[in-house]
């Protein structure tokens, strides 16, 4: 297989089988984005046999960002196409398709990105695009350790994925929506900094700090971090995490 010829037609109808629509449903049964985004992820380590997985998102405004990931080394991958703005995931997110890498290092399309993740161990990658009616949203991103000479039936899998992937968007009543549900995990993860910063917590006892705070006061989660994040204090006038 060649560079030029890895482009798939991505209108093929895939099918799947009981075990792959019992997981889709897992998917759609989450109520909020993240965790729905992130149960793609789930579904996408699970059926493609990946090293790793991630969703991109673009916004309307300009701009991609991972919106879920299966891991940090996934995610800095992701991070080098934003960084040198070249990459399948972002091919995928703009324009449509999908996208082989049969082999990183050597790819002559992605002249600065490829050979820096295939230094990173990761050598072979498939990008899918996530749609609604209205236009492209993001890709599906699934990356491997190994050169794989994709076979037809993991292509075809990865669309199934994606394509659950696009519906689990679909939910979401808005992009404005969509959007908002995202910034709020980042302003979460931000007041989590704070704390762990500023009293040496872990991220599991800062986030209970937060959700702690949030229950006690009966505000949501994500005020208590916009306070935090704004004056430095938590809601109760408190600086202290105790």
């Amino acid at each position: 297989m060649t560079a030029d010829d890895t482009q798939i037609d991505s209108d093929v109808e895939p099918t799947s089988g009981s075990s792959m629509a019992e997981a889709a449903r897992g998917v759609a049964a989450n109520p909020g984005v993240q965790d729905a985004l992130q149960s793609v992820v789930d579904l996408a380590m699970a059926s493609c046999e990946c090293f790793g997985a991630s969703v991109t998102l673009v916004r309307t405004t300009g701009g991609a960002e991972t919106t879920a990931t299966s891991g940090e080394l996934i995610e800095q991958a992701d991070n080098l196409q934003y960084e040198f703005d070249e990459g399948p995931c972002l091919r995928a997110a703009e324009h449509g398709g999908a996208y082989l890498i049969v082999d990183t290092a050597t790819d002559p399309r992605w002249p600065t990105w490829g050979p820096a993740v295939a230094a990173m161990g990761l050598r072979s990658v498939l990008s899918i695009h996530l749609f609604t009616d209205a236009r492209v949203l993001g890709a599906l991103n699934l990356y491997y350790k190994c050169i794989e000479e994709f076979a037809d039936d993991e292509v075809e899998t990865a669309k199934v994925v994606a394509a659950h992937a696009s519906v689990a968007l679909a939910r979401v009543r808005s992009e404005r929506d969509l959007w908002r549900a995202i910034d709020s995990r980042h302003l979460i993860g931000q007041a989590q900094g704070i704390l762990m910063e500023r009293y040496r917590l872990t991220p599991e006892k800062a986030f209970a700090v937060l959700r702690r705070h949030s229950q006690e006061h009966n505000i949501k989660l994500h005020e208590i971090a916009v306070t935090l994040v704004r004056t430095g204090r938590l809601p109760d006038g408190s600086a202290t995490a105790n």
